[in-house]
């Protein structure tokens, strides 16, 4: 009796561990709706990321459904609830639902997950427009948030989200020619022509304005410590609580915006001279040069400083010594743009490309003339306005236009997401589906980066 005891126990201790390694495995957890853009344009990959958990500890793999007849393969094995990142591009226009699944180490699956939609479209179709309160003139500026900010000639500076819906409108006493310039903490800096320079928080709220002696038609810059530098009846550096560090006399009223040196010297253009200005205040060097009232200077990779007048682009070596000058032919009141090769993009009756040892590389002869300062995109798209909105390839070949309702005399920017923002006399701000977003060079665009710093290396992408 007691043989047979034992041998049932051991039977049944079998059985249970047979048991155990028969048990049944639990398929994962439907994944997390897959994360990442809403928008994007034809040929550009797009990350999307999804989370799924195991209820077995089991590590997991997930594939995703694009949504246009295509689906990814499985990826790599992760630990249950570490998410998975893959990207797709899509070849036509269209609104596409993504979907992810799951799939344990024993190859159970789950179900599809919920779908995040993605609306694909062409470079160079409108996204949206919004109407602000008076005719645009003003280059808008982009935030790390994708807040879009814009003076207008209604007194106003607004604030507007990706979507193109408003999040707020801060008034000021006058109209606003100046861009916008944003700070590492999200202050907004802008010039009225009510004489003053405001400082804005994110929330749309006065910090604090700074009264000149004339109006602030020039754009802001903003120094690595934080020192806002704007021209008015002169230069002023305002430090960031609003009172004045020092301020630097001129023979001129100041409209051009200044730029900043990698050094921290402060380059301005007064009609006949270019002026090199230390960080204290004093004066480093001159140059004469019969400079466009509005035409602020940008800088290379090498220092050099690049000017234009009316009918001259001017190389200025960082010793104020003149490099090199080109003749353009009729310029517009602009800034030049420089490229990731060096390349210097002019606009004013044509589109000119201008080496950086001052040779013509080539022209493009557009439907009118362009009247506003180049921006330069991911390959070195270049993207330049004046009836159209143009995008050209970095030899001037034409890749699209948008035709504009109204002259357009400000600056395009371009989004962390490639869109272009353009204001317009017809007093609206359009939104543009672009080809990528800027490329790191030189100087891509107006005020150099997206936070419009004005400063040789600053602010990029960041």
């Amino acid at each position: 009796m007691k043989y047979n005891l034992n041998k049932i126990i051991l039977v049944l201790i079998i059985l249970f561990i047979v048991a155990g390694c028969k048990r049944r495995n639990s398929p994962p957890d439907t994944p997390s709706k897959p994360n990442g853009p809403t928008n994007g344009i034809v040929s550009i990959s797009y990350p999307f990321n999804s989370v799924a958990n195991d209820p077995d500890e089991d590590s997991v793999a997930i594939r995703f459904a694009w949504g246009d007849g295509d689906t990814s393969d499985w990826s790599q094995l992760v630990l249950s609830g570490d998410s998975m990142t893959i990207s797709h591009s899509y070849s036509s226009p269209n609104t596409y639902y993504v979907k992810a699944k799951a799939k344990d180490k024993h190859g159970a699956t789950s179900k599809w997950s919920e779908a995040q939609e993605i609306k694909i479209s062409v470079p160079g179709s409108l996204k949206w427009r919004y109407q602000t309160g008076g005719s645009e003139f003003a280059s808008p500026m982009v935030s790390n948030d994708g807040t879009i900010y814009v003076g207008s000639f209604d007194n106003c500076l607004y604030a507007i989200n990706q979507d193109g819906t408003l999040k707020w409108r801060f008034p000021t006493n006058d109209l606003i020619q100046s861009s916008p310039a944003i700070g590492s903490d999200g202050t907004v800096y802008i010039g009225s022509d009510d004489n003053c320079l405001y400082a804005i928080n994110p929330e749309g709220e006065l910090k604090w304005h700074f009264q000149t002696g004339d109006d602030v038609s020039s754009s802001p810059s903003i120094g690595p410590d934080g020192t806002i530098y704007v021209g008015s009846d002169g230069l002023y550096a305002i430090n960031p609580d609003g009172t004045m560090k020092w301020f630097f006399e001129t023979i001129e009223w100041i409209e051009s915006s200044p730029a900043i040196g990698l050094d921290g010297t402060i380059f301005v253009g007064v009609y006949e001279y270019l002026s090199a200005i230390n960080p204290d205040g004093s004066l480093k060097w001159q140059c004469q040069v019969d400079l466009w009232e509005g035409a602020s200077p940008v800088i290379g990779s090498d220092g050099s400083i690049y000017a234009l007048t009316f009918e001259y682009l001017y190389a200025i070596n960082p010793d104020g010594k003149l490099k090199w000058r080109c003749r353009i032919g009729e310029a517009e009141n602009t800034s030049p743009a420089i490229g990731s090769n060096g390349t210097i993009y002019v606009g004013g009756e044509y589109l000119l490309a201008i080496n950086s040892n001052g040779t013509l590389e080539w022209v493009y002869l557009p439907e009118e003339g362009l009247c506003t300062s180049p921006v330069i995109g991911i390959g070195d798209t270049i993207y330049i306005a004046g009836d159209y909105l143009y995008a050209l390839t970095s030899e001037g070949e034409l890749k699209w236009l948008y035709p504009m309702s109204d002259y357009v005399e400000s600056s395009p920017a371009i989004g962390p997401d490639g869109t272009i923002y353009v204001s317009c006399w017809d007093g609206y701000l359009y939104a543009i589906y672009g080809s990528g977003n800027s490329t790191n060079s030189p100087w891509p665009l107006f005020q150099h980066d997206l936070k419009h710093t004005g400063r040789a290396g600053g602010g990029f992408r960041k």
